[in-house]
């Protein structure tokens, strides 16, 4: 979790894109990852996590039963974060979309709320929160997302196509974790137009140091570090450099 100085210091140096001079990523910072307007899809899929969040079952969970509470606190992303991941979908508008980790189904719900033309494909480790992403996509989804529950191991990796934009989730116990040969793996499966979300890059020592390498790869331009969230991008015409955000 971020220190109150290093927060205090993001919210004074790095908000409002001060200090930046590349016009792509003033434009990221000031009109998509600090925006704050409210979008039509915000009020809905915000109201099912509350509804969702109120019911009083378990889960089976590797060999513990969490309440739904309990699960959408270790599996599911802030407020801020799910809305953030909607508005790089607006603002990129990708076609197609792998996602690894349900967030019991809000993930792909909030990352394809932009539009009704989106495939979605979802990786969830976990057999009992992919029964609920399941339910909940039939219920409330208006593009096409289908849910594997597995790992998106390597074999699976390789049976896909090319992906718009890649979101590596919040699903630590269950699925592995994001390191450089998983990176390289997913370097198959993008174009210099794709985008892709890490989240916990700050989590842990090793998580900032896969961070850092990532960063300088020779395929990777711009990225964000957004604290919970990194933002990766590989158009070549872009100069390699890493910004700084405010914390969501």
């Amino acid at each position: 979790m971020i220190s109150a100085i290093g927060r205090f210091y993001r919210a004074i140096f790095c908000r409002g894109g001060y200090g930046v001079h590349s016009p792509f990523a003033f434009d990221l910072i000031t009109n998509v990852i600090e925006e704050r307007c409210m979008y039509y899809c915000y009020e809905m899929l915000d109201n099912l996590r509350l509804q969702l969040r109120r019911e009083n079952c378990k889960i089976e969970c590797g060999d513990k039963a969490l309440t739904v509470k309990r699960a959408m606190r270790k599996f599911c992303f802030s407020t801020g974060g799910y809305k953030l991941l909607f508005r790089l979908a607006n603002r990129f508008r990708p076609g197609k979309i792998l996602i690894v980790g349900s967030g019991l189904g809000f993930t792909p719900l909030y990352v394809t709320a932009y539009s009704k033309g989106v495939d979605c494909i979802v990786f969830e480790p976990e057999p009992s929160i992919a029964i609920i992403a399941r339910n909940m996509i039939k219920k409330y989804a208006h593009s096409s997302i289908s849910v594997y529950d597995n790992n998106c191991s390597e074999s699976d990796l390789s049976e896909l196509k090319q992906f718009d934009f890649i979101v590596w989730g919040k699903n630590r116990p269950f699925a592995a974790d994001f390191t450089l040969e998983v990176f390289e793996n997913m370097l198959r499966h993008i174009t210099d137009e794709s985008v892709m979300v890490i989240y916990g890059i700050n989590e842990s020592r090793a998580d900032k140091r896969i961070w850092e390498k990532l960063c300088a790869h020779t395929r990777v331009s711009v990225t964000f570090d957004v604290y919970s969230f990194g933002i990766v991008f590989f158009t070549p015409k872009l100069n390699r450099k890493t910004y700084k955000c405010v914390p969501l």
